[in-house]
């Protein structure tokens, strides 16, 4: 039985259109596609009593939130690999397939992202979502980023190791790429948590990518941090958009 601080669906981003779904709705939702065996990761199918079907998993991080699903009372149903969206990769249109559509006893339907908390920071996670906050808003669904657990909220909470942090942008501001190898030097030589370093990362907006490693400057995904990060109302920032735009 989850409990209320299991309840990670009171962490659900809404938008101003908030639609209630019939099941019906969605009869014709299959997986999208066939979840990756890289050996990198642990896959598999598990048995889903509520779904009456084997589900799909590409990371024992699905496994374990297939089995949240499975214990939480608000879940109705729920399809791994649910739908496929486009993005703006740069100048390039990229689809990107999330990893679960959720069927909550309110008939409301949210898209999840389940990624580490780290996962979270990645350059192209971060621009995958900002494609996923248009889709969700569109169709009235809720969007949830997390690991089963935390949201990227989490950081709120971590202190800022300053020590770190001035050593990291130092060795970044001459254009210097760190590699996970002098990353983890850095943190050990200053005593840091491996949370204190990723909130460095999302404190000043830096470039990380986990594999292959890399951490540096570069642009930041504005839409992202104005939501996951300030609180910023997507729908008031895509007007602000829109009204700037034919100003113009």
């Amino acid at each position: 039985m989850a409990s209320k601080k299991q309840d990670i669906f009171k962490k659900v981003l809404w938008f101003d259109k908030r639609i209630q779904f019939d099941i019906p709705f969605f009869d014709f939702l299959q997986p999208q596609r066939m979840v990756s065996e890289d050996p990198r990761y642990i896959s598999g199918t598990f048995y889903s009593e509520k779904c009456k079907r084997h589900i799909q998993y590409e990371s024992g991080l699905e496994l374990a939130f297939i089995k949240i699903l499975e214990a939480s009372k608000r879940v109705i149903f729920y399809y791994e690999q649910p739908v496929q969206i486009s993005y703006w990769k740069g100048r390039r249109k990229q689809i990107y397939t999330p990893d679960f559509g959720v069927f909550l006893d309110s008939k409301e339907f949210v898209i999840v992202e389940v990624k580490d908390l780290s996962g979270m920071l990645e350059n192209r996670v971060q621009i995958k979502m900002e494609g996923l906050l248009n889709f969700c808003s569109v169709r009235g669904f809720g969007l949830l980023l997390t690991n089963g657990k935390d949201t990227i909220d989490k950081f709120r909470k971590v202190k800022c190791n300053r020590n770190l942090e001035k050593e990291i942008l130092r060795q970044l501001t001459t254009g210097h790429i760190l590699r996970r190898k002098e990353c983890n030097e850095l943190i050990k030589k200053h005593g840091a948590s491996r949370n204190e370093f990723l909130k460095i990362i999302l404190k000043n907006h830096l470039t990380y990518r986990s594999y292959p490693f890399k951490l540096q400057q570069g642009k930041r995904n504005e839409m992202f941090h104005q939501v996951f990060i300030q609180k910023k109302k997507y729908d008031d920032l895509i007007t602000d958009h829109l009204i700037h735009y034919l100003k113009k």
